[in-house]
């Protein structure tokens, strides 16, 4: 054995369901990739942002989670932050149809390079107040969660959010 071989990174992380603290935001888990990997998944993820399937998540997502989550904005910046939040929903959506092309994986997991590419979505938003950083890292993870599981898992998602405050 040698002292130089190294265990090599996972290619999966746990598919768990987002929380609006961020507490399963799969970049930050240890397998997550960043790098080649990560990036081509993120520009796939936003080529792939713009099929129909993306768009159904990220109308789903704006009709059912926005209205539950805590954003504070004023009646004239509403529209342009409910644009910018459905935006995140898509992309994260876009990353997600990329992610379930994987033949491998199972509803337990998703690959590392998603993990990372959704990082870099995050990164790619415009600079935000922490009270819209949230939301939008969240529905970044929500838009990839449906995609990978389908329709019928934001029902549990608007459970969550609609918990109380200690969800939040």
């Amino acid at each position: 054995m040698s002292w130089f071989r190294r265990r090599p990174a996972p290619r999966t992380v746990p598919l768990r369901a987002p929380r609006l603290d961020g507490s399963t935001w799969p970049p930050a888990e240890r397998g997550a990739r960043t790098g080649f990997g990560a990036a081509t998944t993120h520009r796939m993820g936003l080529d792939a942002a713009f099929t129909p399937e993306a768009h159904e998540v990220a109308d789903l997502l704006t009709a059912r989670l926005v209205p539950l989550l805590p954003v504070d904005a004023s009646p004239e910046d509403l529209p342009h932050v409910i644009d910018l939040l459905r935006s995140a929903a898509q992309a994260g959506a876009g990353i997600g149809l990329v992610d379930a092309r994987d033949a491998s994986l199972d509803r337990e997991h998703m690959g590392a390079d998603a993990a990372g590419a959704l990082g870099e979505a995050e990164r790619d938003l415009p600079p935000l107040p922490a009270g819209l950083r949230a939301p939008a890292r969240y529905l970044l993870h929500a838009g990839h969660h449906v995609a990978r599981l389908g329709p019928e898992s934001v029902s549990a998602l608007e459970a969550d959010l609609g918990a109380g405050p200690t969800s939040r």
